[in-house]
């Protein structure tokens, strides 16, 4: 069981007009200038690495449901992600850290816990979080993982609950509806501020408990970005913060106005759709390592790429560390799915031992981070999926290391615009 650390009344630092919030304060209004933000915002009130700690750490994913599909798992006895973490820590003891939960996956609306430090999210809808006693859940988990010596960092789905759609579940399109209800009613329909109070007072509880956040959706978020990333500092200034806003492909070194493409993934490609190849650079002055997030696996790009052995992973190797604009330093860091599908157990499993332990050791190696997306069923690790980070773990706690295999182009694998 958590002892939660006694909350501190913190101030909220907020460039515009949003006023000031005390732990008692009430909400306040405020109209967002997004250039105003960009000028004055200042790198020098943070740490200049905040995620010193994630360089040469490869760690695992363990995502825990929220809001009522939490109380649905629960309900259906499926829910053991406790005993999934305690058998992670077991197995897995030279992983230095672990992506949970904050929000569901994909789900901005449905939270982790109930219990809100700033506003009763149940009286906003009560589908948008679990019931009281499995609130306890995540605690749980964070505390399985710390207690080892692990880093925590939260997945959290930036864009609010404005991200449902007229195709998602009535009780979901529900939600929507008492949210926009809630912040046009409470906030004068400043739906930016009401997010980021909402948002801050669940990071008020898990103060203390976690390293980092990894931002989603960030595109779609409410309200301005520096102030949503100030708001999680204003709690902790030491977290690292990866954001999911944009990305970067490598160019065409003989076109300067155009992307390389991998035009065939081999003999047996099933997809022939190009795709550009991601590279982890930092693409906001605000993040503190990159979220490393590959290339849409809706483009036909598979999580185990030709591209990334040949270009994303050099160039991690090459400058594991660099900075946007000349801004502070970002660590690269990747976050690599381990099925064709970033988080559910019952797709294809697309790496194998030599490969995941390939990169692995290329990225670690190179003082860079990497982070293996990997599903759960019923709470625990995917059992296959286990074997490969076992094998993972028994190699790199060797000494010296066991070698990896030697990468090779596959048979019938070229860009587009490469002789086959």
């Amino acid at each position: 069981m958590i002892i939660k650390n006694q909350l501190k009344c913190t101030l909220l630092f907020v460039i515009t007009t949003v006023g000031i919030l005390g732990c008692n304060s009430t909400p306040a209004q405020s109209n967002d200038s997004a250039l105003d933000i960009e000028e004055e915002y200042s790198d020098e009130k943070y740490s200049d690495k905040n995620a010193n700690w994630l360089a040469s750490s490869w760690g695992i994913t363990q995502r825990v449901d929220g809001g009522y599909k939490l109380d649905q798992s629960v309900d259906a006895g499926s829910a053991h992600w406790v005993a999934g973490a305690e058998e992670i820590v077991k197995n897995l003891p030279s992983s230095g850290h672990v992506i949970t939960s904050f929000t569901h996956p994909a789900h901005a609306f449905l939270f982790t816990l109930r219990d809100n430090d700033n506003v009763d999210v149940a009286a906003i809808h009560p589908d948008m979080v679990p019931r009281l006693e499995n609130e306890q859940i995540i605690f749980d988990v964070i505390n399985v993982y710390r207690k080892a010596g692990k880093k925590v960092i939260l997945y959290l789905n930036a864009a609010g609950p404005s991200m449902i759609t007229d195709s998602d579940p009535e009780n979901e399109r529900e939600i929507k509806a008492a949210w926009e209800k809630y912040y046009n009613t409470q906030w004068g329909g400043d739906e930016g501020a009401a997010w980021r109070y909402l948002v801050e007072g669940y990071a008020k509880r898990f103060d203390g408990l976690v390293d980092g956040y990894w931002l989603d959706n960030v595109r779609k978020l409410p309200g301005s970005l520096s102030d949503f990333v100030d708001t999680l500092r204003s709690v902790d200034p030491t977290l690292a913060v990866g954001i999911n806003e944009k990305k970067a492909y490598f160019t065409d070194a003989n076109d300067s106005s155009g992307y390389l493409y991998v035009d065939s993934d081999g003999l047996d490609d099933q997809d022939g759709t190009d795709y550009k190849i991601i590279k982890h650079v930092p693409t906001n002055k605000y993040e503190d390592f990159t979220a490393g997030h590959i290339t849409p696996l809706g483009r036909g790009a598979p999580p185990n790429s030709w591209g990334y052995e040949e270009y994303t992973i050099p160039d991690m190797q090459e400058s594991p560390w660099d900075s946007y604009n000349g801004n502070k330093k970002v660590l690269k860091h990747g976050w690599f799915p381990i099925r064709s599908t970033w988080s559910s157990s019952r797709s294809n499993l697309v790496f194998g031992i030599e490969q995941a332990y390939r990169f692995t050791r290329k990225i670690t190696d190179a003082g860079a981070g990497l982070t293996w997306s990997t599903t759960q069923d019923k709470g625990y690790m995917s059992a296959d999926e286990m074997d490969i980070m076992i094998e993972i773990e028994n190699r790199m706690i060797q000494t010296p290391k066991a070698n990896y295999e030697t990468y090779q182009r596959p048979v019938g694998a070229y860009l587009l615009g490469e002789t086959p």
